[in-house]
């Protein structure tokens, strides 16, 4: 277990001399789209156009990272009435998991939701993503109901949330 930590702690380390996280540019919907193309499945992505809508719209908070001029991971949330920030996507390069930049760009779109106000943070995720399930579940999210047909005819979320 110590020797686990340990690695955690040099993969982490890593990414945070590598990675550099910055907010979104113009621009950056492309690789955005891409990236979340190769993150997920059909009925999970979003088109180009809904990213780029979601990434500029006014309520938006979005960061991006970087390993030199490649974008490998980011997070948008939105702040919405009620004081709630709403996570509506995380995408993170397959070659870029558990190594804590999933960590790294929660935290820094928790802090700035914070910022904006928000006292609590909203996301759904998809009841047959384990891996996705634990990591918000570390992160100190915890669930709160179930939403039926979320990503389309019985693909259903949970919905989790996080007091900030």
């Amino acid at each position: 277990m110590i020797h686990r930590l340990m690695v955690q702690k040099l993969c982490e380390a890593e990414v945070e001399n590598e990675i550099r996280l910055r907010g979104y540019r113009a621009g950056d919907d492309g690789a955005m789209f891409a990236l979340d193309v190769r993150c997920f499945a059909e009925p999970f992505r979003f088109t180009r156009v809904a990213m780029r809508r979601f990434a500029e719209s006014k309520k938006a908070r979005a960061v991006v990272a970087e390993l030199g001029e490649v974008l490998v991971g980011f997070c948008i949330v939105h702040v919405e009435r009620g004081n709630v920030g709403y996570v509506v996507t995380l995408d993170v390069a397959v070659e870029h998991r558990s190594k804590g930049l999933a960590r790294m760009l929660m935290e820094r779109v928790e802090e700035e939701a914070r910022g904006a106000g928000c006292l609590s943070m909203l996301l759904h995720v998809f009841v047959g993503n384990d891996a996705a399930i634990g990591f918000y579940e570390r992160m100190g999210y915890g669930a709160v109901g179930e939403a039926e047909g979320f990503y389309g005819a019985e693909v259903d979320a949970l919905v989790y949330r996080k007091e900030l």
